[in-house]
C-alpha cells in the first residue's frame, strides 16, 4: 500500500502523470518547493514543473508514461537484436562480489550476473572469492566464475604485509586481465567489508578508469567504500560511474563525501526507492537537479536480491551505452535515460511477479519475470 500512496500522492499534484507510471524529466534549473506538498514525500519530489520566466517548463513537457518515450529508450538505449550478431556483441558484463568471509554472499553476485544476462547482455563474467566460486557456480552454467581470491588467506592473521600486497595484487591483477573484453563492471554484490578485499577494490577501481576507462556500477559494499577517507577521492572523470544507493547508503555517502560534491562531473546516482530518482553524482543539495525520476508502480514484496537484480540489469544498459557510443550512435548524455530504463524494467519485473506469487514473491521469481517484462516493453505487438 505503500507504493500506491506515493503515486496516488503524486497524481494528484501533477495531473499528467498517471496512476501506474510516470516519467519526470526534470532541467536542470532548481525548481522552489510548493508548500502544499505533504512532507512525507521524498525530498526529491518537493518540485514545481513550472517556471515563471519566459521559458516556463510546463507539466506536459516533463512527464509521461513509459508509453510516450517508449520510442527514444528504444532507440537511444537499447541495443537491436541483428542476424550479423555475434558472441559479446551485445554486451559482456563483469561482475565483481561473491564474499565468504563469517557468511557466504554468494547470492548478490549470482543475481546481479543473471540479471544482465536476462535483461539481454550476452555474457556475464563473476569475480569473487575462491571460496564462494563452487556455490555460485552451481547457480547457473551460464556464468563465468573466475575466483581472484582465497578468503582464508586474507582472514589469516599470520601474513605479513609483504604477503598481503602480493596477495591483492594478484587480486587485482586477476580483475583486470578480463577488462579489456567487458562492456561495464558491476562493483559491490556480496563483496563484504574485509580490507584487503576493499583496498584490492580500489585498485581495480583506479585501473578499470585510468587503463581501460571502463563504465562502472557501484553498489553495496562497494559504496561502503567510498565512504571511508582514504577512499573519498578514488573516482575520477576518467569513465562514466553510476552509484546505485538505498536510502541508508545515500545518508553515508552524503556524510562522508562532503554533501556529494566531491564526485565526479561523470557520475551519477540512482536513488533506490519507491521513487527511484537520477541524479548528477556531485549534486550538493537533495532538492535540485533532477535529471529523471521513475515511479513504475512495482511489487510491495521487498524481497531480498531485488538490488542485486538492478544493479546487474543496470550493468545491461550500461553496456549497451558504452557500446553504442563506441559506434556513436549514442553519447554520454543518454546514460541517464539508460539508468531510468533499468529502474523501469526492474520495477515491472517485480510488479509481474508480485501479482503472481503475492508473499512468497522471492528474488528468483523476479528474475524469471524480467525478460517478459521487458519483452512487453519493447515489443511492436
Amino acid at each position: 500500500m505503500f507504493t500506491g500512496c506515493y503515486v496516488k500522492i503524486f497524481v494528484l499534484t501533477t495531473t499528467a502523470i498517471t496512476e501506474t507510471s510516470s516519467f519526470v524529466f526534470l532541467n536542470r534549473t532548481r525548481m522552489s518547493p510548493p508548500s502544499s506538498l505533504p512532507s512525507s514525500l521524498p525530498s526529491a519530489l518537493h518540485t514545481e514543473a513550472t517556471t515563471s520566466d519566459d521559458n516556463a517548463v510546463t507539466t506536459d513537457d516533463v512527464t509521461g508514461p513509459w508509453s510516450r518515450f517508449r520510442q527514444k529508450a528504444i532507440k537511444r538505449c537499447i541495443i537491436p537484436l541483428s542476424p550479423s550478431s555475434y558472441k559479446g556483441s551485445s554486451g559482456r558484463i563483469g561482475v565483481l562480489g561473491g564474499s565468504a568471509r563469517k557468511k557466504r554472499y554468494t547470492g548478490a553476485p549470482y543475481y546481479a550476473a543473471m540479471a544482465s544476462l536476462k535483461a539481454g547482455a550476452d555474457l556475464a563474467y563473476c569475480f569473487c572469492a575462491e571460496e564462494a566460486a563452487v556455490p555460485i557456480k552451481s547457480y547457473s552454467p551460464e556464468l563465468m566464475v573466475v575466483p581472484v581470491y582465497k578468503s582464508s588467506v586474507f582472514d589469516d592473521k599470520a601474513i605479513d604485509d609483504e604477503e598481503t600486497e602480493r596477495l591483492v595484487k594478484k587480486m587485482v591483477d586477476e580483475v583486470c586481465l578480463a577488462m579489456d573484453k567487458m562492456h561495464v563492471l558491476v562493483l559491490g554484490p556480496g563483496l563484504g567489508r574485509c580490507p584487503f578485499v576493499l583496498e584490492a577494490t580500489a585498485r581495480i577501481i583506479q585501473r578499470a578508469q585510468s587503463q581501460f576507462h571502463l563504465p562502472l556500477v557501484i553498489d553495496a559494499d562497494a559504496l561502503f567504500l567510498l565512504t571511508l577517507p582514504k577512499y573519498q577521492n578514488l573516482l575520477t572523470e576518467n569513465s562514466n560511474v553510476i552509484l546505485t544507493p538505498n536510502k541508508i547508503e545515500l545518508q553515508r555517502l552524503r556524510e562522508s563525501n562532503n554533501n556529494l560534491s566531491t564526485l565526479p562531473q561523470r557520475c551519477l546516482i540512482v536513488e533506490k526507492g519507491a521513487v527511484d530518482i537520477i541524479r548528477p553524482g556531485n549534486n550538493n543539495s537533495s532538492t535540485s537537479k533532477i535529471l529523471l525520476c521513475c515511479n513504475e508502480v512495482g511489487g510491495l514484496k521487498r524481497s531480498g536480491g531485488i538490488g542485486d537484480i538492478l544493479s546487474g540489469t543496470m550493468g545491461a544498459l550500461v553496456a549497451w551505452n558504452n557500446i553504442m557510443s563506441i559506434r556513436e550512435e549514442v553519447t554520454d548524455d543518454d546514460l541517464p535515460l539508460s539508468c531510468w530504463t533499468a529502474c523501469c524494467f526492474v520495477k515491472q519485473a517485480t510488479k509481474a511477479a508480485f501479482d503472481r506469487y503475492r508473499r512468497s514473491t522471492t528474488a528468483p521469481d523476479i528474475l524469471s519475470e524480467l525478460g517478459p517484462s521487458i519483452d512487453r516493453m519493447t515489443s511492436d505487438e
